[in-house]
């Protein structure tokens, strides 16, 4: 048997020829899969790419080439997306989104964005959730549906068109108490003068229905004096009670408990409120100051992990709390700089001219043993006696130079970061060149050396200090500084020190978004002429360089600086009323200022009774005091109970008793979203006897709502029955139950008498298709 085994070194260049075909055969794929992603065809140019890392599992340099290049089409669709989204293109942004998991699979962020534009094709139901709860006067829930919207889009026109009526609506309420609003805002005209407050409380407590309880300490001798007309009952009551140093208290939804302004009464009546603030931006110490400071607030206690706010105050410093954070917990404006440095540098070197021997010599010089060259007197005498051709000579040979070097060098750094508002920011390409220092130290022994080395930082160091301002424009403290190390020659200790150029640029600019400023101009110029000649003649115009050899070297640098800001987040815009908002006086806090605005509708005209009358006026069970009366009103609905969609009907508010009434105050509420009231017509009860009267409706219908105040001439009321008012209704879409509420009704008689009058059950409209 025999065995023909090849040569080991044919075997090699077989495995080394193979392995030169595979690295070509990988380099070709890299290129081609490069190329194809420049084109924009992404998945074709990875799939090439992918290929040839499998073909080469061990060449690091098409694994590098792969892990990039996913990196950069991974980077390029997003942004892509991002732009198509914030274009409202949501199909283009979902299929860039698509293609990025298909390339990435886990990435997160493409992940949420196709999360988010699922959910977005929701926003018109939730636009529409949101009309119609602010058309049912359900603010709260208006408001939960613009957070929601914003949340997922935060520049969506309809949702801050909605905002907007929502923050509008909550400016017109001028009743801080829902469970005393519709008592609170009705009109009143006060004339006291120099009254009893007590007396005013107990006409007002008859006349409005409200129930006043008047703490034991209140003094009893408090009087006032008030002119007021045509103002809310609400803001009547402050005005007394900010006249005598005294306070209120809502107890229950008619009752107000009246006491002293004194650290202990409001230990006792007031009530305090815990809440907690989950600080976004803010740094809790910073909160905590800011609330010490501004609400005098003492029970504030914060947690720096969570970083929270945690404070026991009362009810109205806890709102006003909740608009301070609200106006200072923002995210700090952040920027991304797009910075190029470019160093141009230009060297020309000329070298020309015939170069001459300097150095002549006739005899031999002797080389020692440790390195010295010596000349003895005897072997000179020698050597001088024996002078021949063979013992002269000459250095350097003669040289003819030609020679011209021309060097380019182009720096480029493109360096793209982004940066905190008010942070600072620093580069540094190049090198940390170790610098050698020694001291020497005595001693009995001899001097102790030591070395300790330091490192210099030299190449290019940039620094940025960028402001971002609310006009979108960017201010940026700039620091260039552009140095290089030349070692130099060692010392006699043995370190070699070292010599730093440098060139700096330190300026300030203030640039618009997406603006692009050069700063140019750091130039250097060098030239300088050496050279080797015979004296005289190479000094010689024309034919001197025959005589020598002359160098001449000319170097020119300039330094390039190009910085363009984009903001990626600024201070969001805050309206007016947001920023600014009232806070009581220096002695009470207060969310709404205490003033007295006016109130539309018939008023409650109170006086003062005669001397005569008022012991009477202060004892309750007196007949001269104005009581509700015994037997009230009935009040009851007419009008049909079935529409089509628009179709228009008229709804009549019948009223009957045999008390007189001459005022009336009243609101209505029904579903704006499938009812319009489009008028409001004055019945025909109050005009018996050819009475002049008095009708002013107010339509409110975003919260579907409206308020009536009607009087009647004269000291006599009227009786009987008939219609109050009549309601113009127009059916907007089809509801099975579309009710119209009295949801309150207050009736006065001869005397400002009370009258007791119960409120009608609901008129239930059906509007069907």
């Amino acid at each position: 048997m025999t065995t023909t085994m090849g040569h080991p070194a044919g075997r090699w260049c077989g495995v080394a020829f193979s392995l030169v075909m595979l690295a070509g055969c990988a380099g070709n794929a890299v290129r081609e899969g490069v190329e194809l992603i420049d084109e924009g065809q992404y998945e074709e140019g990875l799939a090439t790419l992918e290929e040839a890392a499998r073909a080469a599992p061990r060449d690091t340099r098409t694994q590098m080439a792969l892990t990039t290049q996913r990196g950069r089409v991974v980077t390029t669709l997003l942004t892509q997306s991002d732009r198509a989204r914030a274009g409202r293109d949501y199909a283009a942004a979902a299929e860039g989104y698509q293609r990025v998991l298909t390339i990435e699979p886990d990435n997160s962020r493409a992940a949420d964005a196709l999360h988010q534009l699922e959910q977005m094709g929701s926003l018109a139901e939730m636009q529409r959730q949101g009309q119609l709860a602010m058309r049912r006067g359900d603010l709260e829930g208006a408001q939960r549906q613009v957070e929601a919207i914003q949340a997922l889009e935060p520049g969506h026109e309809g949702a801050s068109e909605l905002k907007r009526r929502v923050d509008a609506v909550r400016m017109r309420t001028v009743q801080p108490y829902p469970q005393l609003r519709s008592k609170l805002g009705q009109p009143v005209s006060l004339e006291f003068r120099d009254a009893s407050l007590k007396l005013i409380f107990e006409v007002l407590a008859q006349t409005a229905g409200l129930n006043f309880i008047i703490d034991k300490d209140v003094r009893p001798d408090l009087k006032a004096t008030i002119f007021v007309r045509q103002v809310a009952v609400e803001d009547a009551v402050n005005m007394l009670l900010q006249q005598n140093q005294l306070l209120s208290k809502v107890v229950n939804d008619n009752t107000i408990v009246i006491y002293p302004d004194t650290p202990q009464k409001l230990r006792d009546y007031q009530d305090l409120v815990m809440r907690t603030f989950y600080l976004t931006n803010t740094d809790a110490k910073t909160a905590q100051d800011m609330v010490k400071t501004m609400l005098k607030t003492r029970d504030v206690f914060i947690d720096e992990r969570l970083n929270t706010l945690t404070m026991r105050d009362s009810a109205e410093a806890v709102r006003l709390a909740e608009k301070l954070f609200q106006a200072q917990d923002q995210s700090n404006p952040e920027v991304v700089l797009e910075v190029q440095v470019m160093e141009i540098s230009r060297t020309r070197i000329l070298d020309l001219g015939l170069q001459w021997p300097n150095t002549f010599g006739v005899v031999n010089v002797i080389s020692n043993a440790d390195g010295t060259q010596t000349i003895s007197a005897v072997n000179l005498l020698d050597q001088l006696r024996g002078i021949n051709s063979g013992r002269i000579s000459i250095s350097p040979p003669p040289q003819l130079k030609i020679n011209a070097n021309d060097n380019d060098i182009n720096t480029l750094a493109s360096p793209v970061i982004r940066v905190t508002n008010r942070e600072k920011a620093k580069i540094h390409i190049g090198q940390r060149v170790p610098v050698v220092s020694a001291t020497s130290t005595p001693s009995n022994q001899g001097p102790v050396i030591t070395e300790s080395i330091t490192y210099l930082d030299v190449g290019l160091k940039l620094e940025v200090e960028p402001t971002v301002h609310l006009n979108d424009e960017v201010a940026i403290k700039v620091a260039l500084e552009v140095s290089n190390a030349t070692p130099l020659a060692e010392t006699r200790s043995g370190t070699i020190p070292v010599q730093v150029d440098t060139r700096n640029a330190e300026t300030m600019l203030r640039l618009r978004d997406g603006e692009t400023q050069v700063l140019a101009g750091l130039m250097r110029n060098d030239h300088s002429n050496s050279g080797d000649k015979i004296p005289g003649f190479g000094d010689i115009p024309g034919v001197g360089r025959l005589f020598g050899s002359n160098k001449d070297t000319f170097g020119k640098s300039e330094l390039v600086l190009s910085i363009t800001p984009r903001i990626v987040r600024n201070l969001p815009y805050m309206s007016p009323h947001e920023m600014e908002f009232p806070s009581g006086t220096e002695g009470s806090m207060r969310v709404r200022p205490a003033n007295l605005r006016p109130v539309t509708g018939d008023s409650l005209t109170l006086e003062l009774p005669a001397e005569s009358a008022a012991p009477a006026a202060l004892t309750a069970p007196s007949a001269s005091t104005p009581a509700p009366a015994a037997s009230g009103l009935t009040l009851s609905w007419e009008g049909p109970t079935h529409l089509r969609a628009g179709e228009e009907a008229t709804i009549v508010l019948h009223v009957a008793g045999s008390q007189p009434l001459r005022s009336s105050t009243l609101q209505l509420a029904y579903d704006p979203a499938a009812l319009q009231v489009t008028e409001v017509v004055e019945g025909d009860f109050l005009k018996q006897g050819q009475a002049g009267t008095s009708f002013a409706p107010r339509l409110d219908p975003d919260s579907g709502r409206v308020y009536v105040a009607l009087s009647r001439s004269g000291s006599s009321g009227a009786t009987g029955e008939g219609g109050l008012l009549r309601l113009r209704v127009r059916a907007l879409a089809p509801s099975e139950a579309a009710p119209i509420r009295l949801l309150t009704f207050s009736a006065v008689g001869q005397g400002n008498r009370l009258v007791a009058a119960a409120l009608p059950q609901p008129m239930t409209l059906a509007v069907g298709p």
